[in-house]
């Protein structure tokens, strides 16, 4: 008879685990996706040649966003430039980011359910969750 003796992983991480795998899979194929469509020639928002030189070059944020795409964007500029091609590619990048906000909240859900709580570490996803959360929708931020 065999047994297994591995240790058994909490439900929160299960949870975690599997909204950030997902979540990354599938904003990993969306950005696959509008890369593919850039390098095909679809329209893009932005000139990806005057892109990288500024990049390089080291320019600033708003030189950057002026020289490539004419004019400055701030926060889900992307949501509703979905025609362009730079965009679906930026739309999976923000996926594959929200899979960690996604993932925490489903973690402190997971940690609510089970029968032994450990208070700390429920505090503590809490406070990472609305962390998480308030930057990704661009209450928290870090302006330099």
């Amino acid at each position: 008879m065999e047994k297994n003796d591995a240790p058994k992983p909490p439900l929160a991480g299960i949870v975690y685990g599997d909204f950030a795998y997902w979540m990354t899979l599938i904003g990993m194929v969306i950005g696959s996706i509008g890369i593919g469509m850039s390098l095909a020639g679809v329209k893009s928002f932005s000139d990806p040649t005057a892109l990288i030189s500024h990049l390089l070059a080291g320019h600033d944020l708003h030189t950057i966003w002026e020289k490539s795409a004419g004019e400055v964007v701030h926060g889900h500029w992307y949501l509703s430039k979905l025609s362009y091609s730079d965009a679906i590619a930026m739309l999976g990048v923000a996926i594959c980011c929200f899979a960690a906000v996604f993932g925490t909240w489903g973690s402190v859900v997971a940690m609510l359910r089970e029968t032994k709580k450990q208070y700390l570490y429920l505090i503590l996803a809490i406070i990472i969750a609305v962390i998480l959360t308030l930057s990704a929708i661009g209450i928290l931020s870090i302006k330099h």
